[in-house]
């Protein structure tokens, strides 16, 4: 009996390990006031395949359809991330948040030698734009040691 219930745990203990192993969680930052909240989660998902590429959740409590550019920006310098829509749902228990799952490709950043302490903008197609601070550089180190 000890040595199934060790077993099972076991199991258990490596199905958890592995699972947390797939998703490799980068950066998330958010706003929140009386009146809105925006947030973006940095991940890389090891199971999709796609070992070049990082994933974005952007969400919102604004009403969007898409995102019409991001882009890192550093003092004068700008930098706009190529990406593309993920076919993924995000699901949430809030309903007034959406969400815009989206990927690029992790060269496009680590090739460039961009500033470390630097904001990521989110431009809707409503015209709102939402900027978060964004840690270039621990994304590039990131990116060298996966």
């Amino acid at each position: 009996m000890k040595t199934t219930l060790l077993f099972f745990a076991l199991i258990a203990f490596g199905n958890i390990a592995y699972s947390q192993q797939t998703k490799q969680s980068i950066d998330y930052q958010y706003f929140r006031d009386d009146k809105s909240y925006y947030a973006f989660e940095l991940f890389k998902d090891n199971s999709s395949g796609m070992d070049n590429h990082l994933m974005i959740n952007f969400t919102a409590n604004t009403s969007f359809k898409k995102i019409d550019k991001v882009y890192l920006k550093a003092g004068e310098t700008e930098l706009k991330l190529k990406f593309k829509l993920r076919e993924e749902t995000v699901k949430s228990d809030n309903p007034e948040q959406k969400f815009y799952p989206i990927i690029f490709e992790a060269k496009d950043l680590a090739d460039k030698n961009f500033p470390c302490d630097a904001k990521i903008v989110f431009k809707l197609d409503n015209g709102t734009s939402y900027t978060l601070p964004f840690s270039a550089c621990s994304v590039i180190e990131f990116i060298a040691k996966n």
